[in-house]
């Protein structure tokens, strides 16, 4: 049925082509005959001037009919040819596919035959010709990898022959390694290290791993190994190299310090790539071996070199930077750089850009040496000390610094602290500090000098100064934190802390005065506010100890049994032990800090400690409700005792009995502002009431200007029975 339909419809499609071209003949013949009475018409009309205005118009109906007729045709054309049209492409998208299906089949019998073709070569070919085989190898695993896996590898024949491949390309590799260890030998004994290279068949064993794509691994090992066995060796001062036919080193251990160290280094290296550009001077692929081993270790290298050899040879000073021996030196190095750039080792100037920034990286060597210095100076131990003493001459020389301008202002701040002596805010009073603080302060002067200097470039002077206020900050933190313990528990080493903060702070002040305003002006690096940072730490380090000490001397009078005279007629005898203990507690501490603290440090913190004993003695006294006789004379030369011993805290520490008690007497006074008032207690313990009346003197006497009424009165309950002359007293008192 469905044939029937279509040889219908076919003989259908030939009838309306034959119609089709039956038409266009006669519309064609049709239009020429218009054609031609057209152009009849025109020139009768235009040439003779024949009037024929009805035979125009006869011309111009036959023409519209034409024109409609032609459309039609047009029409039915493109209705025509398009179905003809598609049916075409079905049926050439048919063959092409046919042909493509071909063209695979002939490709799959095209790769078979190259396959087998390769398998026959090699069999042909030894595997000592390594060019030959790895060529062939590389062209079958070509072929493998173009596969197309829905159509090649479902043969039979596929899997055989790329397993034939497979044992043909181990074959190989197990010859090129062994080729490999023989071309190539590492002999190591000791510190000798020996390279032997066989350049005849060396070239061809690098070039037929290239060929099959096994090269990486055994290139990267072989580099690794150069550079931890040869050219780290070679950046180290006492190393020794020797080449014939072989390459030879003696390794060294010491490392490079001077110039001359570094010239001997420079030529070993140089020595070093001019063996290995003879022995692999050939290329791979179009680069050269050896640009293969750089791109591996090259950068590494340069890293090493800088760090070990540049860097380590550094002069002490900028100025010795410009020198003509440091220049040769650079330009030896360059050189080196150049020829390992020449033999493709090196892509990148890593060694001149050292040589153009040798001021930074100066800079960066004295920066990090400095701080590291630093840190360990601020770890060593702080009861190591030096003595602070005054420098008459230089005296001399920051007094006229006085005058300048520029340091005027500094007198001021200097000044502030209480730190300073009056007549020289330049000078710092005799004390004690640490050895290693002193040391950290001439550390601080030398980067401050270099910064100075003139042959410091803007960038290295910046960096120095910078590395000034680096250092300060990490003393902030590192000396509490890390002396936490010692400055708890040992009154010298807080005391020694306290001057090292505080001549700290000067130092920075008086450091280079004017020079190193201009010089931080420049580079726009603070420091003066380090001064107070300093200064705070000083202070709260030392006060948190003397807070310490005062806790310790008030819970040893705390826990001395004042209370329990109420129930005694006596004194305890622990109230007695206490007086003792804490004297002597602040003999001990007298003994500590008189020679290690300033003058006027000392004797406000020895007066603030003996205050606030006296203060506490005072409140357990004055508090009582009841005093017994016998107990208050008892208390009395207690009070006697502190009076005798507190004065002597402000002498000379051996100086038990001094002849002139009167300028130690001006200095309890000063600095122990309870003392008058522990005088006055003093005598009202040991006093009768008319005495007690007399020192009162209606308010005008001397008991009057450091006790209230009250607590005089409370002070008569608790020392007097209550009798009428008691009462007649207390009457009087207000």
């Amino acid at each position: 049925m469905a044939s029937l339909v279509s040889e219908i419809l076919m003989s259908a499609g030939q009838y309306e082509k034959r119609d089709l071209q039956t038409e266009l003949e006669k519309v064609k013949r049709k239009i020429d005959d218009a054609k031609f009475q057209v152009s009849k018409f025109v020139e009768q009309h235009y040439l003779d001037f024949d009037p024929l205005l009805v035979h125009s118009r006869e011309l111009v109906e036959t023409s519209s009919k034409l024109s409609e007729e032609v459309e039609e045709l047009v029409a039915k054309a493109e209705t025509e040819l398009k179905f003809q049209l598609d049916s075409s492409t079905n049926e050439f998208n048919s063959i092409g596919s046919q042909i493509n299906a071909a063209k695979l089949q002939v490709q799959l019998l095209e790769r078979v035959s190259r396959l087998h073709t390769i398998l026959e070569s090699l069999k042909r070919v030894t595997v000592e010709d390594l060019i030959l085989y790895a060529e062939a190898i590389a062209e079958a695993e070509s072929i493998l990898d173009d596969a197309e896996d829905q159509i090649d590898t479902e043969l039979d024949i596929w899997g055989s022959v790329k397993f034939e491949i497979e044992l043909n390309k181990d074959q190989l590799l197990k010859h090129l390694e062994n080729s490999w260890n023989t071309e190539i030998q590492w002999i190591k004994k000791d510190s000798i290290t020996q390279l032997k290279l066989n350049p005849d068949k060396l070239k061809d064993v690098f070039q037929a791993l290239a060929i099959v794509g096994q090269l990486d691994r055994p290139l990267y090992d072989w580099s690794s190994r150069l550079f931890e066995d040869i050219l780290v060796p070679l950046t180290k001062a006492d190393t020794v190299i020797s080449i014939e036919e072989n390459l030879e080193l003696t390794e060294g251990e010491r490392p490079i310090t001077e110039l001359a160290e570094l010239e001997t280094a420079v030529k070993n290296i140089s020595l070093t790539f001019q063996h290995l550009n003879q022995h692999l001077d050939f290329e791979l692929k179009d680069v050269r071996v050896l640009q293969l081993v750089g791109q591996q270790i090259a950068d590494e290298f340069a890293k090493l070199f800088v760090k070990t050899c540049l860097k380590s040879t550094l002069p002490s000073s900028s100025s010795l930077l410009s020198s003509p021996e440091y220049e040769k030196a650079l330009q030896m190095v360059v050189g080196l750089e150049q020829e390992m750039i020449d033999n493709g080792f090196m892509t990148e100037r890593v060694i001149e850009e050292f040589s153009v920034n040798v001021d930074l990286f100066f800079a960066d060597k004295q920066c990090l040496e400095s701080l590291s210095r630093a840190r360990q100076l601020m770890c060593l131990d702080l009861h190591d000390t030096i003595y602070l003493k005054d420098n008459i001459e230089q005296t001399i020389v920051e007094e006229e610094e006085r005058n300048n301008a520029e340091t005027a202002h500094l007198w001021k701040m200097l000044s502030e602290g209480g730190m300073e002596v009056k007549w020289s805010p330049f000078r710092f009073p005799h004390c004690q500090i640490s050895r290693s603080t002193q040391d950290l302060i001439e550390m601080l002067t030398n980067l401050v000098q270099e910064a100075g200097l003139s042959s410091a470039t803007e960038r290295s002077s910046a960096r120095l100064l910078f590395t000034v206020r680096s250092i300060c900050e990490l003393y902030v933190s590192v000396v509490p934190e890390y002396h936490r313990d010692a400055l708890e528990k040992l009154p010298f080493h807080a005391a020694v802390a306290h001057n090292n903060g505080m001549y700290l702070a000067h130092s920075i002040l008086t450091l280079g005065t004017g020079h190193l305003i201009k010089l931080v002006q420049q580079n726009a690096v603070p420091l003066m506010d380090l001064v107070g940072k300093f200064r705070q730490l000083a202070a709260h380090i030392f006060l948190e100890h003397m807070k310490r000490q005062r806790d310790q001397l008030l819970a040893i009078l705390k826990e001395a049994g004042f209370n329990r005279l109420e129930s005694e007629s006596k004194l305890p005898a622990s109230v007695e032990k206490a007086g003792r203990q804490v004297l002597h507690q602040l003999r001990n501490l007298q003994k500590i800090w008189q020679p290690v603290l300033p003058l006027e440090v000392y004797l406000r913190a020895i007066g603030t400690l003996s205050n606030s004993v006296l203060e506490e003695l005072l409140l357990r006294i004055t508090t009582m409700e009841d005093i017994p006789a016998a107990a208050a004379l008892q208390l009395a030369d207690q009070c006697q005792n502190f009076t005798n011993t507190l004065p002597l805290l402000f002498g000379p520490v051996n100086d038990e009995e001094p002849e002139d008690k009167t300028e130690m007497v001006a200095l309890v006074l000063q600095h122990i502002h309870l003392w008058a008032r522990f005088e006055e207690l003093r005598h009202l313990l040991g006093a009768g009431l008319r005495d007690i009346e007399g020192r009162w003197s209606s308010g005008k006497g001397p008991l009057a200007a450091h006790f209230a009424a009250d607590e005089v009165k409370q002070m008569i309950r608790a020392l007097f029975q209550n009798t009428d002359h008691r009462a007649a007293t207390l009457s009087r008192i207000k």
